[in-house]
């Protein structure tokens, strides 16, 4: 180490260069401020003297984010960076370096005026609190809370829970308990959580509990948060207990007795819970048929939950249709309720969305003649499945061309536009249907075998459990053929253009191409076989051009006036003989 030196002037390396961008401009450290809209709070101090060795030497290698201070003419306010704004204060006051083998002590310094890149900008709040909360999100010590409360500040932008966790590559559900966190904690308990002094699972828990039963939760965990794990903390909001300040009925013309704790170390609840819960349950019934009689929600339900916090996100979600928003009144064992207005049940938003697609398809028939109509959907979606069965039977067995259609798909994601899809967890299905038997077997033997690993909430979806470094250390324990497998599960149909809204797209140009490649309109040629299910989707008129379409020898002959069971009845005794002679329809086949 050398002697201890002050700077006079920031040293040639830490200096940049006059960027070429024109937005980008040198700012003095005083004329900078940090912005009250960031929601991180806590800094690693040893990270930040660690960056402040790297500044001083190396100078400010990555340019801030700023804007004009709004009330102080001159100054900053920083949307990005305060890591390296920190940083160049300790610079400022000086940071002392201790040499471990007891040679001299370095002081590294900086002038007041020492100058900081910059990418100068207007924007409004709303825009900075997104740029200050987007980059945290790419950093891997921003604590649970601190990100919680930038997902918090992102809904009061109008962002929705699909939208953040899209943004921030994270699963709706774990936006969704971040929120509640945020939320929900509460001033006590987030200085718990701040602290060390309890962790996340004991937070989401206080977090989803209201009232004296919050209280009681958080100076539990406050006086011995040791011995009283996440799981003890829900088995106390879920052990039936009606506490008095939760009632919604009138306890005292109620007659029920009350317990009350002389220690005060559990809230006052009813003795009879029975009678007490009736009771609590008539008085919730009795506000939701006041909405109903109110006539301004679409419904209004009385559902039982474990948590009354969030809406059972299973069945209902937070945004949709105005026409189809109602009010549900959530309550759990203990008696707590919570209402909540402008829900939306999925079941009735899936319906509604079917509903106007069939009505558009229906209105599109009207408009066309009979001969030039389409054949209905459920043809299109046999030939899907067909073909997705075909495909999962060939590109399973053939890793090569798996790995090409992989990096081809990521390639060509980067232009926005692709035939291969690089899915995230979902295997390709359609609209309401069930996966194929093959891929349900191959979840099932997954979730069965790698139980720690993944899991299914619902057909067709395999879901991995950890993730980050962990999930890559359990994926380095399978052998090449279990990943080739894995591979295969999320593109064994993506080239196939699997559609919720059109059953009737055609493959495209590379879909065909592959499919020439591994013989897959051989192996329908194979397979397939004509069912009354797929025949009942054609016209008469279209049965009767099906027909002409088949090889001579296996043609069934047609009279005029036969009836349209009739006519599939004549194509059916023929399905043997049309699949001996590799007979496919134009739906099914890839090259149509």
């Amino acid at each position: 180490m050398t002697a201890a030196r002050e700077l006079t002037e920031a040293p040639a390396t830490l200096r940049l260069a006059t960027p070429t961008d024109a937005e980008v401009v040198q700012i003095p450290w005083t004329a900078l401020r940090r912005s009250e809209f960031n929601p991180r709070r806590e800094f690693d101090q040893q990270a930040l003297f660690q960056l402040a060795t790297d500044i001083y030497y190396k100078g400010v290698l990555q340019n801030l984010v700023v804007r004009p201070h709004p009330t102080e003419a001159g100054a900053y306010e920083l949307a990005a960076g305060e890591r390296r704004f920190r940083a160049v204060g300790l610079l400022v006051e000086g940071l002392e370096l201790v040499d471990d083998q007891g040679g001299a002590s370095e002081l590294l310094k900086v002038p007041e005026g020492y100058t900081v890149p910059c990418r100068v900008q207007p924007m409004t709040d709303s825009q900075l609190v997104e740029i200050a909360v987007t980059e945290n999100f790419q950093r891997e010590d921003v604590t649970p809370l601190e990100e919680a409360d930038g997902f918090s500040r992102l809904v009061g932008l109008g962002m929705t829970p699909d939208e953040i966790a899209v943004r921030s590559g994270r699963e709706v559900r774990f936006v969704e308990q971040r929120l509640t966190l945020a939320s929900g904690l509460g001033k006590e308990a987030r200085k718990l959580l701040t602290e060390g002094k309890i962790n996340v699972a004991q937070a989401q828990v206080i977090a989803q509990t209201t009232g004296e039963l919050k209280k009681h939760l958080v100076k539990l965990v406050k006086d011995n948060p040791h011995h009283y794990s996440a799981d003890q903390l829900r088995k106390l909001t879920t052990q039936g207990r009606l506490l008095v300040s939760d009632a919604l009925f009138d306890v005292a013309a109620s007659g029920l007795a009350v317990n009350e704790d002389l220690w005060g170390l559990t809230p006052a609840y009813f003795r009879d819970t029975q009678k007490a819960q009736a009771l609590q349950l008539a008085a919730i019934e009795a506000q939701a048929q006041a909405d109903r009689d109110s006539g301004s929600w679409a419904f209004v339900d009385v559902v039982q939950a474990d948590y009354v916090q969030n809406l059972p996100w299973r069945e209902y979600e937070n945004y949709g249709p105005e026409n189809l928003r109602g009010v549900v009144y959530v309550f759990n064992a203990s008696g707590q309720m919570r209402r909540h207005e402008r829900a939306v049940r999925k079941a009735d938003a899936q319906a509604a969305e079917k509903a106007k697609q069939s009505a558009a398809r229906a209105q599109t028939r009207a408009q066309t003649a009979p001969e030039d109509r389409p054949v209905r959907d459920a043809a299109h979606k046999i030939g899907q499945e067909a073909r997705a069965r075909v495909l999962w039977g060939s590109l399973v067995n053939d890793p090569k061309r798996c790995l090409v259609l992989t990096v081809q798909g990521l390639f060509e994601a980067a232009c926005g536009s692709t035939e291969v899809k690089v899915r995230r967890e979902d295997a390709p299905t359609l609209s309401g249907a069930e996966p194929l038997p093959e891929v349900a077997a191959l979840i099932e033997r997954w979730t069965t075998q790698h139980p720690g690993l993944f899991k299914s909430n619902k057909p067709g979806e395999l879901t991995r459990r950890p993730s980050g470094a962990r999930l890559h250390a359990a994926l380095m324990e399978l052998s090449t053929d279990e990943l080739l497998e894995l591979l295969a599960y999320h593109m064994h149909d993506s080239l196939h253009h699997w559609s919720g809204y059109s059953v009737s797209h055609r493959p495209g140009e590379l879909a065909v191409y592959v499919a020439g490649q591994i013989g897959a309109d051989v192996r329908l040629a194979q397979e397939w076989t004509v069912t009354t299910e797929f025949l009942s989707a054609y016209t008469i008129p279209q049965l009767t051009a099906l027909v002409a379409t088949m090889p001579k020898a296996c043609q069934p002959s047609i009279a005029p006036g036969l009836s349209k069971k009739e006519l599939m009845g004549r194509i059916v005794e023929f399905a043997a003989k049309l699949r001996e002679a590799g007979w496919v329809p134009d739906v099914v086949t890839f090259a149509a």
